[in-house]
């Protein structure tokens, strides 16, 4: 049993329980359906000050990417979701600076073309996201730490940037197979949860010492994604991974004169024209 009274064993129990019965209610053949689950999911889980919603995420020029679930900072990104409307119903565009993570989802993942559309799709936020102004993480040792004046091999946890986001998978039935062609850079996926139980994280090679899993990518001793059986504790040990994941990254506070001076602009021209 794991530490806190066996916490993740107890979440994991009720998230496969509560996606059973949502499952009995709504077809999760439908995949609006399973996102909105997991939405309704997270913000039972996470903690207020993170805001969840599907859709995208856009950048300050307007190009867009994902169409998912987005966890975001509420207070830097307010939702612009309709007063008294359906929760998750209408798809958001959350600017890149207030996204601390992107979740894919899938209800099943049993075939290598959906499995590759759905890593694409990842690929495609983390490379939008990580081209927002960057906060570098002061505590970073390129080399890992240094013990006795000498640079040791990893561990060192934590990625060069602070606001480095977190990507995943997340399929409530998979075949638990990762791609031989997933590429090994900063664009794969932080995590794959695959069905209740078996989970993929990143890992890195420590040479003689083997792979051991990590929370984030290392650009230097950088593995792949490791498969892992966790025997229906699968979900729970996806979410803590999220939460300790968004709970490390910070925020830059987003610049809104850009957007201030566009509308100003806008508007000036527009009355000269009537």
């Amino acid at each position: 049993m794991s530490a806190y009274n066996g916490y993740i064993e107890r979440l994991s129990k009720k998230v496969n329980a509560r996606l059973a019965d949502i499952e009995a209610v709504f077809n999760f053949d439908f995949g609006v359906e399973y996102e909105v689950a997991i939405c309704q999911l997270l913000e039972d889980f996470l903690p207020s000050r993170f805001g969840v919603c599907r859709g995208f995420v856009v950048s300050e020029d307007g190009r867009k990417a994902g169409d998912d679930v987005i966890i975001y900072d509420r207070l830097l990104s307010p939702s612009l979701r309709a007063l008294g409307g359906i929760q998750y119903a209408v798809k958001e565009q959350i600017p890149v600076d207030a996204v601390y993570a992107y979740i894919e989802c899938k209800n099943s993942i049993n075939e290598d073309d959906v499995m590759e559309k759905s890593i694409e799709q990842v690929r495609s936020v983390k490379k939008l996201l990580l081209e927002r102004n960057a906060l570098e993480n002061k505590l970073y040792e390129k080399d890992g730490p240094i013990y006795l004046g000498k640079a040791r091999d990893w561990p060192r946890p934590l990625p060069r940037l602070k606001n480095q986001p977190y990507c995943a998978i997340f399929a409530r039935s998979s075949s638990a197979k990762i791609p031989e062609s997933l590429a090994r850079d900063a664009y794969t996926p932080d995590l794959m949860i695959l069905g209740i139980d078996h989970i993929a994280t990143q890992s890195v090679l420590l040479g003689p010492d083997g792979i051991k899993g990590a929370l984030f990518y290392d650009d230097k001793y950088a593995a792949t994604l490791r498969i892992e059986n966790l025997n229906g504790n699968a979900f729970g040990v996806g979410l803590v991974s999220i939460l300790q994941a968004i709970s490390w990254i910070e925020l830059v506070q987003i610049d809104w004169a850009n957007s201030l001076n566009e509308a100003f602009y806008n508007a000036l021209v527009g009355n000269r024209t009537k």
